[in-house]
């Protein structure tokens, strides 16, 4: 469709819906002019989250201020609050398209028809197969993205996920060989496999997460591979001695216990116990103590009282972690623990929410502080940033013309104000 002119585009959310963007952007490339600034494009495409509804309210804000300040550009919405909720995305007047999860790799081919259709929605449990691509230029980002797994089999009663995403599926393990050696070739020193639950990868193709990573360590030539998040009940400890001895796996684990309380993991329906979180985290740090370990905290969950809120935040403590993104629990609708009675109060959830996110400052700035005058690895970003192997944000005093995505060795000299500076050497 000519007329779209320059098409911009909005993505929030985890980097399987930065991956889902990228891949959009680069099919619609070839026929249409992307723009980075939304306000000054013909055409927007809106890649949606729906994890809480804090992101919700912030989509549908970013929305309105666009429509506003550029009242002639068209929107589409699609990505996961399309999926689950796109009766209540009908009834917003700066809405112009609506494309599914089901759908969203269609879009390209969508935009090029003589009209466009102002609803595509589909049953999302329909797909059974994983979508596969191909990979034709370089993005600019310093590392790159494949998502390798999408969909999640497990029903966490906290979570609407599984509903935006369907079932779950895996990318051939030959497809993900050829990928990383053709992001390598592209000039990629750094790449990060995600999924929405990356753990059940090749569940469906009678393989593993174990399996791929065996393979990528033999046959494929880039530097790092990073992990975007691993789910404990699936963490074994041969996969752990594996990550240990890898040459290629980045020493950054991000391993999601939602809560430090036995009784709150048991009613969000969580597949594992403390005891084996606590295991697996004692495993990695004595294996190499040098890993960084983070997780995903929910503050007030339902039936989350004082004394449970007490325990976790004792647990999380004295846990072997370094960081925690923390979240308020907020309904999702079709949720089982959106019908319980025992809700806590949200100023009480923002409260606990600020005590966890305050603690876990503090261990990110201990673990940071360990690594005052040692070398390290990582790789350059923009802005005079980079990123080590265990995952330490480094602002960098010197910039001797390095590119973004170069592997570099730095040395940390100083960390205050919550950040961490060095050199590179």
């Amino acid at each position: 469709m000519k007329s779209l002119g320059n098409i911009s585009f909005l993505t929030y959310g985890c980097k399987v819906n930065q991956f889902d963007t990228d891949r959009i952007a680069s099919s619609l490339s070839y026929k249409f002019n992307i723009i980075d600034d939304a306000e000054s494009s013909d055409f927007c495409i809106v890649n949606t989250c729906t994890v809480t509804n804090k992101a919700d309210n912030h989509i549908l804000s970013d929305i309105r201020k666009l429509k506003k300040n550029n009242p002639k550009c068209k929107i589409l919405v699609t990505g996961c609050m399309a999926q689950t909720n796109p009766e209540y995305l009908e009834k917003i007047s700066e809405v112009d398209y609506i494309v599914d999860n089901a759908n969203k790799y269609l879009i390209p081919k969508v935009l090029t028809e003589p009209v466009i259709k102002k609803k595509i929605i589909s049953n999302i449990f329909d797909i059974n197969k994983f979508n596969d691509f191909t990979i034709d230029k370089r993005e600019k980002r310093s590392r790159a993205f494949l998502s390798i797994q999408d969909g999640c089999d497990f029903r966490c009663t906290f979570c609407i996920i599984p509903f935006a995403r369907g079932k779950s599926r895996s990318m051939e393990t030959s497809s993900v060989i050829d990928k990383i050696n053709e992001f390598s070739n592209l000039g990629y020193n750094e790449v990060v496999l995600s999924g929405i639950h990356l753990s059940s990868y090749g569940n469906d193709i009678d393989s593993n997460l174990l399996e791929l990573l065996k393979l990528i360590e033999t046959y494929c030539q880039i530097t790092n591979i990073r992990l975007s998040s691993i789910d404990p009940a699936d963490t074994s400890k041969e996969l752990i001695d594996f990550f240990s001895n890898s040459k290629k796996i980045c020493p950054s684990f991000h391993i999601s216990l939602q809560s430090g309380s036995s009784e709150i993991l048991k009613s969000m329906k969580r597949r594992y116990r403390l005891e084996k979180f606590n295991d697996i985290l004692d495993l990695i740090k004595n294996n190499n103590d040098s890993s960084c370990i983070g997780t995903d905290v929910i503050a007030g969950f339902p039936g989350e009282t004082e004394y449970l809120f007490n325990k976790s935040y004792e647990y999380l403590e004295c846990a072997q972690l370094d960081y925690f993104h923390v979240f308020p629990y907020s309904d999702r609708r079709g949720t089982k623990a959106s019908s319980r009675k025992d809700k806590v109060d949200n100023d009480l959830k923002k409260e606990r929410s600020k005590a966890l996110r305050g603690l876990s400052e503090k261990k990110k700035m201990k673990f940071y502080k360990r690594f005052i005058g040692k070398k390290l690895t990582g790789i350059s970003e923009k802005n005079s940033h980079a990123r080590t192997r265990n995952y330490i944000d480094v602002n960098i005093k010197n910039n001797p013309n390095i590119k973004n995505g170069e592997v570099v060795e730095l040395v940390i000299d100083k960390v205050e104000d919550g950040r961490a500076f060095g050199i590179y050497v």
